[in-house]
């Protein structure tokens, strides 16, 4: 049983719930009485829905909410092994290899809980360390990992004067720019994506958010500047996208969006940075982008596209370059996603482009729209990224929707406690108080992840500073856990490749990143286990799914600036 007060603070517990066959309630109490028996005693009757009465003999409630949210994911993992058994058609049994993985994953959260005195602890440790020494999981990617894992080579490496990977993509814009338009481009900017190591949908309710620029980014190279509002047009071409040039009017009262789609992103930046001019002038300008963000990914493609533009246009005008500052140039492409794309979408993405930061992660607090650089302490995590090669589309979809709820619970708390006014000032007392009731169930959980997000962002910062990466993945699998249940943006695939990565060795933790409904997943990771994890991710994935999971190694990238034109 769990005092009120515990739920207050830790909403997420519930009485568990197996709705499975016979084998599956096996497999369950085995690995309970094998793994857990001082922790706890598990009984319940043969009905289904199955109820377990979990008891526990941890001493509080931060260890028994602890115990259960273990228990949570072990059963989780329980259910895929047996699923994936029964597509094999085996006997319903889990073989060795996959006892021996799931031992593991329980020997690794119960031996990593924060509490030194939680009862089990040491056991847990050593039962860690004999699995490990009997297991041979990743073992036939050892020589790999010792080849590549020392210098990161799947991280891209700098390319002389300009960042990693912009070379290339250099010279496939210049290319696409001369065969478009018969001559050779004079200036060039880039803006790199981003991936959010944690903090998700908190950005757009004043909250705090952990990004960093990614070592992928969107180049262009362009010739142009201001003319009278009577002379010249824009004209844009994109490497990969069907159709010649996209061209347009670039006076304010004739901008608009139209077709096609990813035109609107350059137009909404062009509109924004107009007002700058005087009266009577406008942009004209050739321009021709590259990029290697992927797509739909969640790794920020669109304001990667925005912040180039933006880059752009501050060389054009005025001569010499411009002086808005990093901050305002988020805003504006922040605004230019919102009028010209329909995406009502928070400051993280542009920001993150815009201020990255070479070697560092970007703490955001969305309010005040200041950043603080945060450097990962001593160790050997790396940060892997892993698309699911599921595409999203947010606009006019759900994304608008959370907006909404958000909203709709900011105003239900806000009526009991005025000084609330956005989400991120709400506490988890102030969401179980009278305000709960205020709130249908589903705008109630919105909420809860909102909030319990932004403890998780402190948190983590705080722990990564330490290099205490244990407690930053813990953080990361709680973020998960509340994008997949309470804020419902996850989707099957993601859920599969966490699951896959949370159960291999040398993983600290793993979460979906991004907007949500497909994307990417992050993965912090120990140096020596990511090319392994990377194999692993590809073998399970596909066979799981059907898809190709693509992952690379990323180090925190700089943020847009110019570059210099071939």
């Amino acid at each position: 049983p769990v005092s009120p007060s515990t739920r207050h603070f830790y909403p997420g517990i519930r009485e568990l719930s197996i709705k499975e066959t016979s084998s599956i309630r096996k497999h369950f109490h085995f690995f309970i009485n094998s793994f857990v028996p001082e922790l706890i005693s598990l009984k319940g009757s043969s009905s289904s829905p199955r109820k377990c009465r979990v008891t526990s003999s941890a001493s509080s409630d931060t260890h028994k909410f602890e115990l259960a949210r273990g228990l949570k994911s072990l059963l989780d993992f329980v259910l895929y092994c047996c699923r994936e058994e029964g597509r094999k058609k085996s006997s319903g049994r889990i073989h060795t290899r996959k006892r021996m993985r799931l031992s593991v994953f329980v020997a690794v959260y119960l031996s990593g809980l924060h509490a030194e005195a939680f009862p089990g602890k040491r056991l847990f440790g050593k039962l860690k360390d004999e699995i490990q020494q009997k297991t041979s999981r990743g073992k036939k990617h050892a020589s790999k990992s010792a080849e590549s894992c020392d210098s990161c080579e799947n991280s891209q490496q700098p390319d002389g004067d300009y960042p990693p990977g912009a070379l290339p993509l250099l010279k496939a814009a210049t290319e696409a720019f001369t065969e478009a338009f018969g001559t050779t481009p004079t200036l060039a900017a880039q803006a790199p994506g981003r991936v959010n190591l944690i903090g998700e949908h908190t950005d757009y309710t004043g909250g705090f958010v952990l990004p960093l620029a990614l070592e992928k980014r969107t180049v262009v190279v362009f010739t142009g500047g201001v003319v009278d509002s009577n002379a010249g047009e824009c004209a844009v071409v994109s490497v990969g996208m069907e159709g010649g040039p996209v061209t347009f009017d670039a006076k304010p009262e004739a901008l608009a969006p139209g077709d096609p789609f990813w035109a609107n992103y350059v137009k909404g930046v062009v509109k924004q940075y107009s007002a700058d001019l005087p009266p009577g002038k406008k942009f004209a300008f050739k321009a021709a982008f590259a990029s290697d963000v992927p797509l739909g990914a969640g790794l920020s493609s669109s304001a990667a596209l925005e912040v180039a533009t933006a880059t752009m246009l501050e060389q054009l005008h005025p001569p010499g370059g411009s002086s808005v500052s990093k901050e305002t140039k988020a805003l504006r492409c922040q605004a230019a996603e919102h009028e010209f794309c329909g995406m009502p979408c928070g400051i993280m993405d542009q920001f993150i482009s815009a201020l990255g930061e070479q070697g560092k992660l970007l703490q955001i607090d969305c309010r005040s729209n200041k950043g603080t650089a945060v450097t990962m302490g001593a160790g050997d995590a790396v940060i892997l990224v892993t698309n699911s090669n599921v595409k999203h589309t947010l606009s006019g979809s759900e994304y608008p929707t959370r907006v909404a709820q958000c909203k709709a619970a900011t105003q239900a708390i806000a009526k009991l406690h005025p000084e609330v006014t956005q989400l991120r000032d709400a506490t988890p007392v102030m969401l179980e108080g009278s305000a709960k009731s205020a709130m249908d169930d589903e705008t109630y959980r919105r909420a809860r992840h909102v909030i319990y997000e932004n403890l998780r962002v402190v948190s983590a910062v705080e722990a990564l500073e330490r290099g205490k990466f244990e407690a930053v993945g813990r953080a990361m699998l709680a973020s998960h856990t509340s994008l997949r249940d309470d804020f419902e943006v996850s989707c099957l695939e993601l859920d599969t490749l966490v699951d896959l990565a949370s159960g291999f060795e040398g993983v600290y933790g793993a979460r979906m990143t991004g907007g949500g409904f497909g994307g990417c997943i992050v993965t912090l990771v120990k140096a020596a286990s990511a090319p392994g994890l990377i194999a692993h991710l590809e073998e399970k994935y596909k066979k799981a799914t059907g898809l190709n999971a693509d992952s690379f190694i990323t180090r925190p990238g700089v943020g847009a600036g110019p570059l210099k034109p071939l």
